[in-house]
């Protein structure tokens, strides 16, 4: 227990900085990067568009409570300021504030391809900042889970949670993040709103993550299936239409697109649903939230 302790010291000192200069970063090219708009063609930089305020906005609170927990990783003689940085649930609300700043974040790079796209006509930087932020997401709920000497609660990413578990909340999070790259088509929408559903309730391990993960695992694997093969029966028609538009895409890249995009994430989200299957998983998630009746009748046993 001391050894992560001193480990999980060190992780603040080291990703919490690193998350301070990459917010920095993106706050200063959200307010003077440009935003194309379609139609009527225009460009205009950031910070003369309301998106480009929002994005930096919420870069510069996301520094903002990853410097405070970059400071709580310290000794303070000030009484105030010791109390306040050991206090857990106020290290909790800053890790959950900038864990939901961050998907925010991610949504509204998502949004502006609507009105407004960042880094257009190519938006192939845009969808790398979004895939990035996505990595970041599972990385602060891991230290939401691990950071407490003594956790009153089990999460799905806590250290003693198995290891298939630890990854499948992991690739939970990642994949609702991700999946606001595609937030202009309604169905990606639907489905990221499943996979955010089924992410909450897992990491708390809620019961009734037993039942709906490996569901919600199930439909995206049935949904990048279906997805995947479209893309590549229907590739000559999508080239065509993205040449037409002027874009420029090989066959290679598109064969590649559906291939990475679509079938490997459904592959990934099937091999983790099957964990579920496993009798050890289920009595695991279930040993960590007993039903209140059985606690009654172990009492009156005793």
């Amino acid at each position: 227990m001391v050894k992560q302790l001193v480990s999980l010291q060190w992780f603040r000192r080291l990703f919490f900085p690193f998350i301070l200069i990459l917010e920095l970063a993106l706050f200063v090219l959200f307010l003077v990067l440009p935003y194309y708009q379609i139609s009527p063609p225009s460009a205009l930089p950031g910070y003369l568009t309301v998106f480009g305020w929002l994005l930096a906005i919420s870069s510069f609170l996301v520094a903002t409570s990853s410097f405070l927990l970059f400071l709580s990783s310290f000794p303070f003689i000030n009484a105030s300021l010791q109390r306040f940085f050991q206090s857990e649930r106020a290290i909790r609300i800053l890790g959950f504030t900038s864990f939901f700043m961050v998907f925010i974040e991610i949504v509204l790079l998502g949004i502006t391809q609507i009105f407004f796209t960042l880094f257009a006509s190519n938006v192939t930087p845009m969808f790398m900042i979004i895939i990035g932020l996505s990595l970041l997401l599972p990385i602060f709920l891991y230290f939401i889970a691990n950071f407490s000497s003594d956790p009153q609660n089990i999460y799905a990413l806590s250290s003693e949670a198995p290891m298939r578990l630890q990854l499948t909340a992991f690739w939970l999070v990642f994949i609702t993040a991700f999946t606001q790259i595609f937030a202009t088509q309604w169905e990606f929408v639907v489905i990221g709103g499943l996979l955010l559903l089924s992410a909450y309730l897992f990491f708390f391990l809620y019961r009734s993550a037993v039942v709906i993960t490996p569901s919600i695992l199930l439909i995206h694997f049935v949904f990048s299936l279906v997805l995947g093969i479209l893309s590549l029966v229907k590739q000559k028609e999508i080239i065509q239409e993205l040449l037409a538009s002027g874009e420029t895409i090989t066959v290679l890249q598109a064969t590649l697109l559906s291939v990475f995009i679509f079938l490997v994430p459904g592959i990934i989200s099937l091999l983790l649903a099957q964990s579920f299957f496993r009798k050890w998983v289920i009595a695991w998630i279930r040993d960590v939230h007993p039903e209140p009746e059985m606690e009654i009748q172990l009492e009156m046993a005793d």
